[in-house]
């Protein structure tokens, strides 16, 4: 079998909760699915909150270069 490809065989057994490295309880699979799609949202979040900080910070940077006459 070649690197990097799964075999045909294995796509069923991967349906019934077996994978081609032994058997996890797909509940424990499903467990962990949906703790990534939580962490990728919380990532996506912070990344808004950081984006907005830093814009406010440029503009307050923006704002000490201005003279003031």
């Amino acid at each position: 079998m070649s690197e990097g490809f799964i075999h045909s065989s294995y796509i069923g057994n991967i349906q019934e909760g077996y994978t081609e490295y032994g058997y996890r309880g797909l509940e424990e699979l499903r467990t962990k699915d949906r703790e990534i799609e939580k962490l990728k949202e919380e990532i996506g979040e912070l990344k808004i909150q950081l984006q907005r900080m830093e814009n406010h910070a440029n503009n307050l940077q923006a704002k000490a270069s201005l003279p003031s006459y």
